[in-house]
């Protein structure tokens, strides 16, 4: 584990926080950092997740091929605060892979399901709710 720089300019503050939030999470039994931005999180019932904490405003399909291409065991990539999104293409393109993309207002309620990728809010009217962002 370390604090220094990587390779996405994800400050150590971010890092920290995303560390905690899952530390904390009720169906979170263990989490372990490595490669500065790359956490194993074991959950109840056994079922692992990778995940790599970016800082990304707008994640798009681009990013999301870079992520494929340098960590291509990565299964959950969190784009950062409420504030952080993704474009719909990067979001099509995790979820057919499996991969689940989300923003930290959106990290706890795909913890807790198995098939995770497929999380998403609900708006008022109990259609999918996305944090899509254009850049």
């Amino acid at each position: 584990m370390t604090n220094g720089s990587n390779a996405w300019n994800v400050s150590y503050s971010r890092i920290a926080w995303l560390e905690k939030a899952l530390k904390s999470h009720a169906n979170v039994l263990e989490v372990s950092r490595y490669d500065d931005i790359v956490m194993t999180v074991i959950r109840e019932r056994g079922i692992q997740i990778t995940v790599l904490c970016l800082d990304e405003y707008v994640f798009g399909e681009a990013g999301a091929r870079r992520v494929f291409q340098e960590h291509p065991n990565i299964n959950f990539i969190s784009v950062g605060g409420n504030w952080n999104g993704y474009t719909p293409e990067a979001k099509q393109l995790c979820l057919s892979r499996h991969i689940g993309l989300f923003n930290s207002s959106e990290l706890s309620g795909a913890i807790f399901r198995d098939d995770f990728w497929n999380y998403h809010k609900k708006d008022n009217k109990g259609n999918p709710s996305y944090q899509f962002r254009s850049s």
